[in-house]
């Protein structure tokens, strides 16, 4: 027990590199949401979307100053993308490789590069595999009070997405209050009710792209969501979360291999002429589970 204490405690000390201000690192993420039914918007027929996810982080401490990073992202959805047709399954496995680096006593940079295999995991090929790539640069006012800027850059089955990121990590000073901003793609505010219950307001953003080998074409699944939160802090390492939302602008949209833009920079495309192959569904509620494992410094 003792040797797996040191080890988790040394995977959190170097995950300081590449954390906002929090005095804790999330080693482990796991996560299960589902919708109700929701009708398609232009056809009769309906579906649920159910989905699970898991993201490991496993830094590795160079020195004082740098740290090899590592881990893996999970994740798989099942759901409808014609309400005649049946329920298909796609996945992603998403390996993290990267360094982080001090650079002064203000300034620290996270360099990612972040390859994946995006797919329904039939009939593979090189159309599965997609490379990206992360910088984030954070500068620290405080210690309770830092920014952030950067960008991702991913080589998805659409075009070129570049997504500019920008935001701030703020914790008052008594603890209770902690907001996490990197826009366009995560907010979160919660605040600590008692000190096993917080309750948090959360909003996600996500844009990816899956290769239907079978059907020579792709998949590209674009999603707002708006939760509010409960957050169970079990003990001071297990964390869980249950949410419930609402989709914003959510679809899930098949279009044709050869059918792609120039570049998309974060919803804002260049030659985008392409053609729907299938109809979407409405917005709706979405309900989610989240157990965290956090190492508290």
């Amino acid at each position: 027990m003792n040797l797996i204490k040191s080890i988790l405690l040394g995977f959190a000390l170097c995950s300081l590199f590449s954390i906002s201000a929090q005095n804790y690192v999330d080693l482990a993420r796991f996560h299960y949401a589902v919708t109700p039914q929701n009708d398609f918007d232009s056809i009769q027929g309906n579906t649920n979307i159910q989905e699970f996810g898991a993201d490991i982080t496993l830094p590795i401490k160079l020195n004082d100053d740098n740290a090899f990073l590592t881990g893996f992202y999970l994740e798989q959805i099942k759901t409808k993308i014609h309400p005649i047709s049946n329920p298909i399954t796609i996945s992603t496995v998403n390996i993290k490789i990267g360094f982080n680096r001090n650079h002064s006593e203000k300034w620290n940079g996270t360099y990612m590069l972040l390859p994946k295999i995006s797919s329904d995991f039939k009939q593979l090929s090189g159309k599965d595999f997609q490379l990206g790539g992360l910088i984030l640069m954070k500068y620290k006012k405080k210690e309770t009070f830092k920014y952030h800027i950067g960008v991702y850059i991913n080589k998805d089955l659409h075009g070129p997405l570049i997504t500019p990121l920008l935001g701030f990590y703020y914790k008052s000073p008594n603890d209770k209050f902690e907001a996490n901003f990197t826009l366009p793609i995560w907010a979160d505010v919660n605040y600590k009710l008692i000190n096993w219950l917080n309750l948090g307001t959360n909003f996600t953003a996500i844009t990816r792209t899956y290769n239907l080998g079978n059907k020579n074409s792709y998949l590209m699944k674009k999603t707002n969501e708006l939760y509010g939160y409960l957050q169970f802090n079990i003990k001071k390492s297990f964390i869980l979360q249950t949410k419930a939302g609402y989709s914003l602008g959510r679809s899930y949209e098949a279009y044709s291999s050869d059918d792609n833009v120039d570049f998309d920079i974060y919803g804002i495309t260049a030659g985008d002429n392409r053609v729907l192959l299938n109809p979407v569904f409405n917005n709706g509620l979405v309900f989610k589970v989240r157990l965290i494992y956090r190492f508290h410094l």
